[in-house]
C-alpha cells in the first residue's frame, strides 16, 4: 500500500534566456523550456506559460489517473488528456483565463469499460491541481472511454 507524505514542497526557477523566453530549472525538469508566442513580440521556440500551465492539469489528470489504474489493476490501451482554456482581455485587468476544459479519452476492452471510467472520475474528483484552482477558475472534465481499434484498422 503507497503510503502518503503529509506535506509536499516543489520548487522550481525560471532563469531568462537573454531573448523572450526562459530555462525552468527544477529536480527532473530536463530541458524545460518556455517563450513568449509572436504576437507578444516573441520568439516562440518553446511553449508558453499558458500551454505549460494546461500541461500541468493533463499532466496531474493523467498521474492521478495512473494511480488509481495501478492500485485497482485496470488494464488499458490508451489514456489520452486535452486541455484547452477560453482567455479574454479584460481593459482593466489585462488577459485572464474565464474557464479550462479537459476531456479524458480512455481506451479499454468492454469488461473494462466501467473500472476505466471509474478511474477517470477519481483521478477527476483527486486532481489536487484542478480542486486547488477550482475556487476561482471554473474547471470541466468529461470523460470518454472507448473500445480498442481492432488491429489493422
Amino acid at each position: 500500500m503507497v503510503q502518503f507524505k503529509e506535506h509536499l514542497s516543489y520548487q522550481v526557477n525560471v532563469d531568462w534566456d537573454g531573448a523572450s523566453g526562459g530555462l525552468v530549472e527544477c529536480e527532473n525538469c530536463g530541458d524545460l523550456k518556455l517563450d513568449m508566442p509572436c504576437e507578444f513580440s516573441g520568439l516562440e521556440r518553446s511553449p508558453c506559460p499558458d500551454q505549460l500551465f494546461l500541461a500541468a492539469i493533463g499532466g496531474c489528470l493523467l498521474t492521478t489517473f495512473l494511480h488509481f489504474k495501478n492500485r485497482l489493476n485496470l488494464d488499458v490501451e490508451d489514456v489520452r488528456i486535452t486541455v484547452s482554456a477560453e482567455i479574454d482581455l479584460k481593459p482593466s485587468e489585462g488577459y485572464r483565463i474565464g474557464s479550462v476544459t479537459a476531456v479524458m479519452r480512455i481506451r479499454a476492452d468492454a469488461e473494462d469499460a466501467e473500472l476505466a471510467r471509474r478511474c477517470a472520475e477519481l483521478a477527476r474528483d483527486y486532481c489536487h491541481i484542478t480542486r486547488s484552482i477550482e475556487p476561482s477558475l471554473p474547471v470541466d472534465v468529461a470523460i470518454e472511454v472507448t473500445a480498442p481499434q481492432p488491429q489493422g484498422e
